[in-house]
């Protein structure tokens, strides 16, 4: 009987097979890394196949101070906290949507206690009289789930699970970057003040010499006077220099999760920077496994496909097989014995008929969800992309304008010097010194912020690349 039942129902639901209201709606197009052309912009770039990033990638720097901060900051940040709480839930929804999949079996145990009708289903002596009544017995049920269902919701809640792994990881790269970053800052900020100290140093020099012609008659006053403000002009800027270092400082406590004061007890940093730069060879498809935020945006266009299977399969019937065994009497005496024993199963079919506008709108839904999905995977895959470009076009801007700032650093020193000496023995005016020795500092400067942006594009790449992700085994 069952069996003809499980056919009649699945004959049922075959012949509805086409009642899907899809509103003529066709995915966006998702793109490939293939698609995005690169070659020209990153043409000529050196390629080694081994330049993927490693996990701890921060290492490469030289810095033990730096390797504790970014351990630190990845041990107790709240961001990575978060990642990893939306991570559990996700994996808590696959548990669930797991277990729809399988047969579930309860153990129900009920009593009550009423006064039965005389003029009812029950005899005398249950007629007319209150019985307490019982009932104890395993209960099964098993979604046949003809129409796949609660398997495109377990793989929605799979993929569910593989987006948030790969948050956690992108959450973790940009933590690792940031700090990295400041301390990069950090660093800036202490060979500005090496700038600073030395120019304060020779203007101390001047303003000295300065003061001995005016002795000697060979200036005046005035020329004091432009010397002593060039120098208070100087001692502004070392407090200025001074405060960013305060201020790097208390960034980089605030990114490792700890008060101001741990910043107090950082030193200074002895970063090594890199030579050169290296793409790999497989740019950009490769990028698909290596970053972690396009492999979360991969993860969630899957995710919301399966949901429009989900979606499309509640049009059509479910089938549900029950079943149970235990015990039922009249009175709880004889609740366990075997005469009232019972025993059943059956099949019962859930046909959607008027409220199908309900499950159109839930359909329409979750398309616009793959659509977002997509063009958020299509946006990031472009970024992603871009940024590389972006690293290869600033490196090679760095390499031209280093090794023209080598040039005006060395003819700004020795013009300097010899500025210095004409002064000294009255041949050339004060004038010439103070221009000079502008030319001079402002090259230093340059010459800093350049090795801190050779620093901040070695990072740079370390992103665009992921970091040293990888995607996990399925």
């Amino acid at each position: 009987m069952i069996r003809r039942t499980i056919l009649l129902l699945t004959g049922v639901s075959l012949a509805l097979a086409g009642c899907v209201d899809r509103g003529g709606w066709k995915p966006a197009t998702q793109r490939t890394p293939q698609s995005l052309e690169a070659t020209r912009s990153l043409g000529g770039a050196p390629v080694d196949a081994a330049a993927w990033p490693q996990d701890a990638w921060w290492h490469r720097y030289g810095d033990a101070q730096l390797d504790a901060l970014v351990e630190e900051a990845i041990k107790d940040s709240p961001s990575l906290t978060t990642a990893e709480a939306r991570l559990r839930a996700a994996q808590a929804q696959a548990v669930a949507a797991r277990g729809a999949r399988l047969p579930s079996a309860t153990l129900n145990a009920e009593t009550t206690r009423q006064r039965y009708p005389e003029h009812y289903l029950f005899p005398p002596p249950f007629a007319g009289s209150y019985i307490t009544d019982g009932r104890t017995a395993l209960d099964f049920s098993y979604d046949l789930d003809f129409w796949g269902k609660n398997r495109a919701l377990q793989a929605a809640a799979r993929s569910g699970v593989e987006a948030a792994q790969a948050d956690r990881a992108a959450a973790r790269l940009a933590l690792a970057v940031a700090v990295v970053q400041a301390y990069i800052q950090l660093d800036l900020q202490y060979a500005l003040l090496d700038v600073t100290n030395d120019n304060l140093k020779q203007q101390q020099s001047i303003l000295e010499l300065t003061q001995q012609r005016v002795t000697a008659g060979l200036e005046n006053t005035a020329r004091v006077k432009q010397s002593e403000g060039q120098l208070a002009l100087i001692r502004a800027g070392l407090a200025f220099v001074q405060a960013n270092i305060d201020l790097a400082r208390n960034q980089l406590a605030d990114l490792v999760g700890a008060g101001p004061d741990r910043g107090r007890d950082l030193t200074r940093p002895r970063l090594a920077a890199p030579d050169g730069f290296a793409l790999p060879a497989a740019l950009p498809a490769d990028l698909l496994g290596r970053r972690p935020d396009v492999a979360s945006a991969r993860a969630q266009v899957e995710s919301a496909a399966y949901g429009v299977k989900a979606a499309e399969a509640q049009f059509y019937p479910n089938v549900n097989l029950t079943a149970f065994a235990g015990f039922q009497s009249l009175g709880l005496s004889q609740l366990f014995d075997v005469s009232d024993r019972i025993v059943g199963g059956g099949a019962a079919l859930s046909l959607p008929v008027f409220n199908r506008d309900a499950l159109r709108g839930n359909l329409y839904t979750r398309q616009a969800q793959v659509d977002q999905s997509v063009a958020q995977y299509n946006q990031t895959l472009l970024d992603a992309v871009r940024e590389v470009a972006d690293v290869v076009a600033n490196w090679r801007a760095l390499e031209h304008q280093t090794a023209e700032l080598r040039i005006a650093l060395d003819d700004a020193q020795r013009s300097y010097d010899l500025t210095s000496e004409r002064y000294r023995a009255g041949l050339d005016n004060y004038l010439s010194v103070l221009s000079s020795e502008n030319q001079v500092l402002l090259a230093q400067g340059l010459r800093a912020e350049l090795q801190a942006r050779r620093l901040t594009f070695s990072v740079d790449l370390v992103r665009a690349l992921g970091g040293g992700y990888g995607a996990p085994a399925s």
